[in-house]
């Protein structure tokens, strides 16, 4: 009993001093865990602060950077702060902070400075538009972050030029005086091209035809002519824009782009594009209606400015010129706050769209002023002409879309934008016109080549902004085989600031056409004066005083009798009149429509020579599956009245005028005297008519080359002479026509439009001079 008693004691002593132990162990933990914070949390009483390290910084900058000074006392958080303000100027590479008997230390060792920048293993981007990309400078700290950007920046321009496998590696060399070297070693690598170009869905149009549609184009063989085959991630959305106008203008207002995958080849060394589109079903207008509740507009008169035929196919560019028509009507009728919206009703059963255009009131607004920001060179005035209102008048959305398209036709912005915000009142509107200001003077040298005439080469500094102005100033040097000449012309599209061209020019020329034995050096002064007529005409008045020099070639000594009378001093005054009627679908490559003109040249207006020309030309544009294939027809025609032209004023025919036969190849001859060929001397004629048809198309070779074939067919005449008496010889001066074919090839390349021409006569005359083959090539560089 005792024994287990003296066991149960033994044990509750041994539990009791345990638990008093474990107790005193945590109790002296918890106080040193206190103590070290307390210690570690007491601010620090500095005497004084040192500087070690530096030798280009300053220690009164390292010292401002720290915030830290002698004499103050600190906690360590504020301490590490300093350490963290020194570290984040990048003024070093290392940065320590010691604490020496209440001496803090500050120890740096300072990053170097740049010395110089260089780039190795590039061609195709140049140094000096590298450097332009990169933010490190030399004299500057280095700075590795900034290097590492700067690398990702070169890189990203060699994408951008299609080099996507363009490596940069920055080199440090180390000199003397803690400064480096700082080289960019670029391996630029090859173009990464577009190998093939394939869409899905597209039931309408070809490949080809869609090919030739978007910004991107295959490679091929001439891969360093053509920029457009080098891929760039950014181009597809454009191209995918351009498909979808494409489409919609034709009538497919359903189109979408389903999807596209951008795939590498199994060598890695050029891209395939894929294009999954969904065309949908091809729409026609249906009817059209000008709906309004206004009783003051006149409906009647608005509905006949509708040209858009029911059941042709919807084309939202027509809708928008007929919107722009009825807007400059209502403008004109003073009808100025009437908003024109249009609601579009597709009809899917029938595959229609109607559309409701309403003429809807809306708020009063006035034009307050007009802000023009960014023009340094040119003028105010320049700019406000383009406006077709000015402060006070009726505000206009359309006037104001118009405007923007003005200005950027001037060509001297790089860019235009046009805002409006409220003005003092809530009827007033503030326009705000920000401009970009580029180059617009040049200095060209040109080069061209006809094989009837030889070479040419031309000489050309233009200014279109002189001083600021919009004025134009030109002076143009050519030479040729047959021809030199400099002219000096100047120009105002905006005199008085007004919509009015006043322009003059004058040169001297030195002539020797081709078979006519004549040499004319000719002098001449021309002002003039141009202005339009409407949206697609215009009118313009020329006064041109020549004076000519004509006189015998040398390779000539004997010559037709009616052709010396012209040899000798003639001074010409006249005047020209000249209306051009343009109702193409584009400037540059028309597809549809037609370009009209009528000329009037009338001569006597004092000088030596009295006599009147009259010319007129018509050509007209039509296509055929879908843009694929482009027709055009040509007609001139023209009169002279008056028997003092002479041969250097009558009219020719030949060259371009006439496939087939040279210049001056056809017409009226002297076959008493030996002209070029031994064919007799040419004498033009007093009227002329001519017709051109041709065809152009694609022959199988991809689009982006340029390459088109053609077909053409052509007649003409020319007839009519004063006097038909040589010696005891009569000319022939009837209207014998002359005709030709031919096949054409088009090539368009950078170095400009060529054009090879393969013809053979189907009528003509003994005597004519032919042209089986004819180039022609527009160099300018």
């Amino acid at each position: 009993m005792y024994l287990f008693t003296d066991c149960n004691i033994t044990n509750d002593l041994r539990k009791k001093s345990f638990n008093f132990f474990r107790n005193l162990f945590a109790i002296i933990l918890i106080y040193l865990c206190l103590y070290a914070n307390i210690i570690y949390a007491k601010d620090i009483n500095i005497i004084d602060v040192k500087v070690v390290g530096n030798q280009r910084i300053e220690t009164d900058t390292i010292l401002s950077i720290s915030r830290l000074d002698k004499g103050k006392i600190y906690s360590e958080e504020q301490i590490n702060e300093s350490l963290q303000l020194l570290n984040a100027t990048t003024y070093f590479e290392t940065v320590d902070l010691q604490i020496n008997e209440k001496v803090l230390i500050i120890k740096v060792k300072e990053n170097p400075t740049i010395n110089t920048i260089n780039f190795e293993g590039n061609s195709i981007l140049k140094d000096e538009n590298l450097i332009k990309l990169i933010s490190t400078s030399e004299r500057q700290t280095f700075s590795l972050s900034r290097i590492e950007r700067d690398s990702e920046k070169i890189a990203e321009a060699y994408v951008s030029s299609g080099r996507i496998s363009a490596q940069v590696s920055p080199k440090i060399i180390k000199r003397t005086d803690n400064r480096v070297d700082l080289v960019f070693e670029i391996s630029e690598g090859r173009v990464t091209e577009i190998e093939k170009i394939t869409f899905i869905g597209n039931r309408n149009f070809s490949e080809t035809r869609l090919r030739g549609i978007i910004a991107s184009k295959q490679t091929g063989l001439f891969r360093s002519l053509i920029k457009s085959d080098t891929f760039i991630k950014d181009r597809l959305e454009y191209d995918f824009q351009l498909l979808k106008e494409f489409y919609i203008n034709r009538g497919f207002i359903n189109f979408e782009i389903i999807s596209s995958s951008v795939d590498m080849t199994r060598t890695k060394d050029a891209f395939l594009i894929n294009i999954a589109i969904e065309e949908g079903q091809k729409y026609k207008f249906g009817e059209i209606s000008i709906l309004t509740t206004d009783k003051s507009i006149d409906l009647k008169r608005l509905t006949k400015l509708n040209k858009i035929k029911v059941d042709s196919d919807y084309d939202p560019r027509k809708l928008n010129k007929l919107i722009e028509e009825l807007e400059i009507n209502l403008s004109k009728t003073r009808n100025n706050f009437i908003k024109v919206t249009q609601d579009i009703l597709p009809d899917d059963n029938n595959l229609k769209i109607n559309i409701n255009i309403n003429l809807v009131k809306s708020d009063r607004l006035f034009v307050e002023r007009i802000d023009v920001e960014g023009n340094a060179t040119t003028l105010d005035e320049v700019i406000r002409q383009k406006f077709d209102f000015v402060e006070g008048d009726p505000f206009n959305i359309r006037k104001i879309q118009d405007a923007s398209d003005k200005i950027r036709s001037l060509g001297f912005f790089s860019e235009v934008n046009i805002t409006t915000r409220e003005g003092s009142t809530r009827e007033q509107v503030i326009i705000d016109v920000k401009l970009t200001e580029k180059a617009t003077g040049s200095l060209g040298l040109g080069a061209g080549y006809n094989s009837s005439d030889g070479s040419v080469f031309t000489f050309n500094i233009n200014e279109r902004n002189f001083l600021g102005r919009g004025q134009t100033v030109d002076l143009a040097l050519s030479s040729s085989s047959v021809e030199r000449q400099m002219t000096l012309g100047l120009e105002d599209p905006s005199f008085l600031g007004r919509n009015l061209l006043l322009g003059i020019s004058f040169g001297r020329k030195t002539s020797t056409p081709y078979a006519v034995p004549l040499t004319v050096e000719n002098s001449f002064f021309a002002p003039k004066i141009q202005f339009p007529l409407s949206g697609n005409s215009k009118l313009t008045i020329i006064y041109r005083f020549d004076e000519d020099k004509t006189k015998l070639s040398s390779s000539s000594s004997v010559t037709s009798p009616l052709i010396s009378s012209d040899i000798g001093e003639k001074a010409k005054s006249g005047a020209i009149f000249s209306y051009d009627l343009n109702k193409t679908n584009s400037i540059t490559r028309p597809t549809a429509g037609f370009k009209f003109q009528l000329k009037q040249e009338t001569n006597g207006l004092g000088g030596d020579i009295k006599y009147m020309k009259s010319g007129l030309g018509f050509k007209t544009y039509n296509s055929l599956f879908s843009d694929d294939v482009i027709l055009a027809s040509d007609i001139n025609a023209g009169i002279i009245s008056g028997n003092d032209a002479g041969v250097i004023n009558r009219f020719s025919l030949g060259g371009d005028k006439l496939r087939g036969f040279r210049n001056y190849g056809i017409g009226p001859v002297d076959n008493n005297y030996s002209g070029s060929d031994s064919n007799g001397d040419p004498l033009g004629g007093k009227m002329f008519a001519a017709v051109n048809l041709e065809a152009s198309f694609p022959i199988g070779i991809p689009e982006e080359y340029g390459v088109f074939g053609g077909i053409f067919i052509g007649a003409g005449s020319v007839w009519g002479l004063d006097n038909v008496v040589s010696g005891a010889s009569t000319i022939d001066d009837s209207a014998k026509i002359r005709a030709a074919a031919g096949v054409s090839l088009f090539w368009d390349t950078v170095i400009g439009p060529l054009r090879f021409n393969f013809s053979r006569p189907i009528k003509k005359e003994t005597y004519d001079i032919i042209e089986n083959f004819r180039f022609t090539v527009d160099t300018r560089f």
